[in-house]
Protein backbone atom coordinates (compact mmCIF):
# COMPACT_ATOMS: atom_id res chain seq x y z
CA UNK A 1 0.00 0.00 0.00
CA UNK A 2 1.25 3.77 -1.07
CA UNK A 3 -0.12 6.36 1.34
CA UNK A 4 -1.41 9.65 -0.59
CA UNK A 5 -2.20 12.97 0.15
CA UNK A 6 -5.45 14.63 -1.44
CA UNK A 7 -6.12 17.93 -1.67
CA UNK A 8 -10.06 18.84 -2.23
CA UNK A 9 -10.42 22.33 -3.94
CA UNK A 10 -12.78 24.68 -2.36
CA UNK A 11 -14.52 22.09 0.06
CA UNK A 12 -16.72 23.89 2.72
CA UNK A 13 -15.53 26.93 1.29
CA UNK A 14 -17.18 29.87 -1.57
CA UNK A 15 -20.92 28.70 -1.11
CA UNK A 16 -19.67 25.01 -2.25
CA UNK A 17 -21.86 22.00 -0.50
CA UNK A 18 -20.67 21.12 3.42
CA UNK A 19 -19.39 17.84 3.61
CA UNK A 20 -18.02 16.63 6.92
CA UNK A 21 -14.55 14.87 7.69
CA UNK A 22 -16.82 11.95 8.64
CA UNK A 23 -18.74 11.85 5.48
CA UNK A 24 -15.07 12.12 3.25
CA UNK A 25 -13.53 9.06 5.67
CA UNK A 26 -16.15 7.07 4.89
CA UNK A 27 -16.68 7.96 1.35
CA UNK A 28 -12.30 6.98 0.52
CA UNK A 29 -12.83 3.86 2.94
CA UNK A 30 -15.78 2.65 0.99
CA UNK A 31 -13.54 2.98 -2.04
CA UNK A 32 -11.57 0.42 -0.61
CA UNK A 33 -8.69 2.77 0.92
CA UNK A 34 -7.23 2.29 4.05
CA UNK A 35 -6.13 4.21 7.33
CA UNK A 36 -8.03 7.43 5.93
CA UNK A 37 -7.69 10.20 8.05
CA UNK A 38 -8.22 14.01 7.73
CA UNK A 39 -5.67 16.92 7.85
CA UNK A 40 -5.74 19.97 9.20
CA UNK A 41 -8.55 21.17 6.57
CA UNK A 42 -11.69 18.51 6.06
CA UNK A 43 -10.47 19.18 2.41
CA UNK A 44 -7.44 17.55 3.30
CA UNK A 45 -6.79 13.27 3.49
CA UNK A 46 -4.12 11.02 4.20
CA UNK A 47 -5.12 7.79 3.24
CA UNK A 48 -3.60 4.41 1.72
CA UNK A 49 -3.83 2.84 -1.52
CA UNK A 50 -2.97 -0.08 -3.59
CA UNK A 51 -1.76 -0.07 -7.14
CA UNK A 52 -3.57 3.45 -8.66
CA UNK A 53 -1.85 6.13 -9.94
CA UNK A 54 -2.42 9.56 -8.61
CA UNK A 55 -4.08 10.56 -12.03
CA UNK A 56 -6.65 7.34 -11.44
CA UNK A 57 -7.06 8.59 -7.76
CA UNK A 58 -7.81 12.19 -8.65
CA UNK A 59 -10.60 11.19 -11.54
CA UNK A 60 -12.17 8.07 -8.76
CA UNK A 61 -12.22 11.00 -5.68
CA UNK A 62 -13.51 13.44 -8.19
CA UNK A 63 -16.24 11.05 -9.78
CA UNK A 64 -17.02 9.41 -6.08
CA UNK A 65 -17.90 13.20 -5.24
CA UNK A 66 -20.02 14.15 -7.53
CA UNK A 67 -21.97 11.01 -7.11
CA UNK A 68 -22.30 11.28 -3.59
CA UNK A 69 -22.42 14.15 -2.65
CA UNK A 70 -23.60 16.65 -5.79
CA UNK A 71 -19.70 17.99 -5.34
CA UNK A 72 -17.65 19.06 -8.72
CA UNK A 73 -14.51 19.72 -7.36
CA UNK A 74 -10.85 19.40 -8.49
CA UNK A 75 -8.71 16.58 -5.92
CA UNK A 76 -5.28 16.82 -6.20
CA UNK A 77 -3.23 13.35 -5.84
CA UNK A 78 0.42 13.23 -4.29
CA UNK A 79 2.06 10.30 -2.51
CA UNK A 80 3.93 10.53 0.47
CA UNK A 81 7.69 10.57 -1.26
CA UNK A 82 6.13 13.42 -3.79
CA UNK A 83 4.93 15.36 -0.55
CA UNK A 84 8.77 15.42 1.52
CA UNK A 85 9.54 15.90 -1.90
CA UNK A 86 8.15 19.00 -2.54
CA UNK A 87 8.94 19.98 1.10
CA UNK A 88 12.84 19.31 1.08
CA UNK A 89 12.54 21.33 -3.11
CA UNK A 90 10.71 24.27 -0.72
CA UNK A 91 12.90 27.48 -2.94
CA UNK A 92 11.81 30.15 -0.17
CA UNK A 93 13.24 28.43 3.06
CA UNK A 94 14.10 31.76 4.85
CA UNK A 95 10.84 32.98 3.94
CA UNK A 96 9.06 29.91 5.44
CA UNK A 97 10.91 30.11 8.40
CA UNK A 98 9.99 34.05 9.42
CA UNK A 99 6.57 33.94 7.87
CA UNK A 100 5.81 30.45 7.14
CA UNK A 101 1.47 31.55 7.10
CA UNK A 102 2.53 34.02 3.95
CA UNK A 103 4.20 30.99 1.79
CA UNK A 104 1.76 29.78 -0.15
CA UNK A 105 1.95 26.20 -2.25
CA UNK A 106 -0.40 26.35 -5.33
CA UNK A 107 -1.10 22.29 -6.44
CA UNK A 108 -1.39 22.01 -10.37
CA UNK A 109 -3.52 19.48 -12.13
CA UNK A 110 -0.45 20.13 -14.91
CA UNK A 111 3.24 21.00 -15.10
CA UNK A 112 3.09 24.31 -16.40
CA UNK A 113 5.78 25.31 -19.01
CA UNK A 114 8.67 27.48 -18.64
CA UNK A 115 7.63 30.33 -20.79
CA UNK A 116 3.90 30.15 -19.03
CA UNK A 117 5.98 30.39 -15.52
CA UNK A 118 8.01 33.15 -17.29
CA UNK A 119 4.46 35.08 -17.99
CA UNK A 120 3.46 35.00 -14.69
CA UNK A 121 6.53 36.20 -12.92
CA UNK A 122 6.19 39.36 -15.56
CA UNK A 123 2.57 39.66 -14.59
CA UNK A 124 3.76 40.36 -10.82
CA UNK A 125 2.89 43.54 -9.90
CA UNK A 126 3.44 43.66 -5.86
CA UNK A 127 6.72 41.84 -4.04
CA UNK A 128 5.44 38.48 -4.42
CA UNK A 129 7.60 35.94 -6.01
CA UNK A 130 6.89 32.60 -7.94
CA UNK A 131 9.28 29.80 -8.46
CA UNK A 132 7.82 26.76 -10.09
CA UNK A 133 8.81 22.98 -9.20
CA UNK A 134 7.02 20.07 -11.25
CA UNK A 135 3.17 20.43 -10.38
CA UNK A 136 3.81 23.09 -7.66
CA UNK A 137 4.24 26.59 -7.64
CA UNK A 138 5.62 28.25 -4.55
CA UNK A 139 4.45 31.98 -4.11
CA UNK A 140 5.72 34.11 -1.36
CA UNK A 141 3.14 37.12 -0.01
CA UNK A 142 4.97 39.27 1.83
CA UNK A 143 2.62 42.02 2.21
CA UNK A 144 -0.27 39.37 2.95
CA UNK A 145 -2.58 37.31 0.42
CA UNK A 146 -6.11 39.33 0.37
CA UNK A 147 -4.75 42.35 -0.74
CA UNK A 148 -2.45 40.64 -3.31
CA UNK A 149 -3.24 40.88 -7.35
CA UNK A 150 -1.31 37.09 -7.68
CA UNK A 151 -4.54 35.77 -7.57
CA UNK A 152 -5.73 32.29 -8.48
CA UNK A 153 -7.54 33.62 -10.99
CA UNK A 154 -4.43 35.09 -12.70
CA UNK A 155 -2.16 31.99 -11.81
CA UNK A 156 -4.66 29.68 -13.54
CA UNK A 157 -5.12 31.92 -16.68
CA UNK A 158 -1.46 32.63 -17.25
CA UNK A 159 -0.87 28.91 -16.42
CA UNK A 160 -3.30 27.47 -18.11
CA UNK A 161 -3.89 25.19 -15.40
CA UNK A 162 -6.45 24.73 -12.55
CA UNK A 163 -4.72 25.02 -9.10
CA UNK A 164 -5.42 25.01 -5.35
CA UNK A 165 -3.75 26.52 -2.08
CA UNK A 166 -2.28 25.68 0.99
CA UNK A 167 -0.32 27.73 3.31
CA UNK A 168 3.36 26.44 4.01
CA UNK A 169 1.84 25.75 7.85
CA UNK A 170 -0.96 23.10 6.56
CA UNK A 171 1.96 21.65 4.22
CA UNK A 172 3.86 20.90 7.18
CA UNK A 173 1.71 19.43 9.31
CA UNK A 174 -0.02 16.81 6.32
CA UNK A 175 4.01 15.99 5.98
CA UNK A 176 4.08 15.14 9.92
CA UNK A 177 0.78 12.99 9.53
CA UNK A 178 2.94 10.78 7.21
CA UNK A 179 4.97 10.06 10.20
CA UNK A 180 8.62 8.41 9.56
Amino acid sequence: MTVHIALLRGVNAAGNRLVTADELTALLTDLGHADVRVGPKVGDLVFASGEQTGAELQTQIETALMERFALRTDVYVRTADAWRALVAANPFPEFAAQDPGWLMTLFLKDAPDKKAVGALRTAIRGREQVRAESRQLYATYPDGIGGSKLTNGLVEKTLGTRITGRPWTTVLALEAMLGG
